[in-house]
């Protein structure tokens, strides 16, 4: 336990670009060593939402075929086309609106990019030398490992 509390303690003590980049580092490596647990969960989410749209189609459906007096085949038509207009729909807007969303996409990665290098070299310029020396070990350690691996 209280190994848990030195751990939160150090962690409140931590920068916001430490917190990001720690966080980061977790998530991508989460990700490498247990892609089928990010998998089986997207999988999972995306079969409940299966679950979902085939319930409320079957309930428009049901709804269409007896507010208008209509059978299943006339009801179906009539939700088909109508998804397909708001599909439709979504797309022109999507098209109309995806360039001005690209260029603040761009424009945010660009300056994101700026503050990380300069964050970055910030934080470089601060190390002592003997960090910066464990630094680059690690990089060549981390290089040689995977070089390694890759090449047996």
């Amino acid at each position: 336990m209280k190994k848990l509390i030195v751990l939160v303690l150090k962690i409140q003590y931590l920068t916001p670009f430490q917190r990001k980049a720690y966080a980061s580092a977790g998530l991508i490596g989460s990700l490498i060593l247990l892609p089928d647990l990010y998998l089986a969960g997207a999988h999972t989410l995306l079969e409940f939402l299966h679950i979902f749209y085939e319930s409320l189609c079957f309930m428009l459906e049901e709804l269409i075929g007896h507010s208008l007096h209509l059978d299943k085949y006339h009801s179906q038509l009539i939700l088909f086309y109508s998804q397909i207009a708001i599909v439709a729909g979504l797309g022109y807007k999507t098209w109309k609106t995806a360039p001005g969303l690209y260029r603040r996409t761009k424009a945010y990665l660009h300056a994101s990019y700026q503050q990380l290098l300069k964050d970055g070299k910030q934080m470089w310029a601060e190390m002592p030398g003997r960090k910066r020396l464990k630094v680059l070990a690690g990089c060549a350690a981390g290089m040689f490992g995977i070089y390694f691996w890759v090449t047996s």
